[in-house]
């Protein structure tokens, strides 16, 4: 298809084709072999066209990452309003969701290009930092306080350290990087098992 008929496509059409392109190229070559010259030639534009939807490469990932996550926050951060809903019940849906959208797709590689290349790119992982890791941490304090005061952590020291809700999700993606071809990890029992250390039975006692 030529350049002057995809000009005629939705802007948003094309800006979901460029982040199609890019997501691929990502996750073939890595963040730091990646160029945007790569990115355009795999969504079939010039490579004007392309920077006049995105200024660089890491504007580009920040939009991956960011339509990723945003969605999981988001619908987390509502249970967390609804004060009636166990902190447990939603520290599960966030497993749930995480291992849904993220775990059981090529969304996985987004995470692990943040893990092992991240450090390179400092633009990028101060916006993952500011805009996803902190968000879900306020989220994280805010059920793990609740569920302290409530009675329902084994140990509420844990409201201290929400970091460590995120310890299995983030231990999913380096096992399925580099483990995953000599050991099946089941991720649905890490988590069921992980929840089981960090609350209360319901109704029971430590």
């Amino acid at each position: 298809m030529s350049e002057k008929k995809r000009e005629k496509r939705d802007p948003e059409q094309r800006r979901a084709e460029i982040l199609a392109a890019a997501f691929a190229c990502f996750a073939e070559r890595g963040f730091a072999a990646t160029r945007m010259e790569d990115v355009a030639v795999r969504a079939g534009i010039a490579k004007g066209t392309l920077y006049l939807h995105f200024p660089d490469k890491e504007r580009l990932f920040i939009e991956l990452v960011s339509g990723v996550a945003s969605p999981i926050l988001e619908e987390v951060g509502g249970m967390v309003q609804k004060e009636l809903v166990p902190a447990r019940t939603a520290v599960a849906m966030f497993y749930a969701l995480f291992k849904r959208e993220v775990l059981e797709t090529e969304r996985r590689h987004l995470l692990r290009l943040i893990l092992a290349e991240g450090p390179m790119f400092p633009v990028v992982t101060d916006f993952y930092y500011r805009e996803i890791i902190t968000k879900g941490l306020t989220i994280i304090r805010i059920l793990l306080a609740r569920a302290a005061a409530g009675g329902e952590l084994r140990n509420p020291v844990v409201a201290d350290v929400p970091q460590l809700v995120m310890a299995p999700a983030v231990m999913s993606i380096i096992w399925a990087t580099l483990f995953e071809g000599y050991e099946h990890l089941d991720t649905q029992k890490l988590f069921d098992t992980f929840l089981d250390t960090l609350f209360v039975p319901e109704g029971g006692t430590i």
